[in-house]
């Protein structure tokens, strides 16, 4: 029963924005406000056809946007569970990405590793 303007919780922020208090970061793709991986895990608990994408941004764990090491990984067991609803194009970002940070670290055994898991060979 409290007004808009007298929030009682804050939003689930990404740990690197909690103590920033009760603003939303807005999403400059989407227009969707930025909220923690925990919290996108919970919806996609409660609704099994919940959005991916949002899940595996990296901007729900860390402020690097280019930084796909947990999203990669979450994307990985989520697809072992069966959660397969994310749009290809959106697993071939994920793979070039993590491939693309893994080989600029000097990893790129492991770049290559990354890239036998895309589902699109072409």
């Amino acid at each position: 029963n409290t007004q808009e303007c007298e929030k009682y919780a804050c939003c689930p922020l990404p740990p690197y924005l909690e103590e920033s208090g009760c603003v939303v970061e807005e999403d400059d793709n989407a227009g969707r406000p930025l909220r923690d991986v925990c919290f996108h895990l919970l919806k996609l608990y409660s609704d099994r056809h919940y959005d991916l994408d949002q899940l595996l941004d990296p901007r729900s764990v860390t402020s690097d946007p280019l930084d796909y090491r947990l999203s990669w990984h979450l994307w990985e067991v989520l697809r072992a569970l069966n959660y397969t609803h994310l749009v290809k194009q959106s697993q071939g970002v994920l793979n070039a990405s993590y491939a693309a940070q893994l080989e600029s670290e000097g990893l790129w055994e492991w770049a290559v590793f990354i890239l036998l898991h895309e589902p699109d060979t072409q």
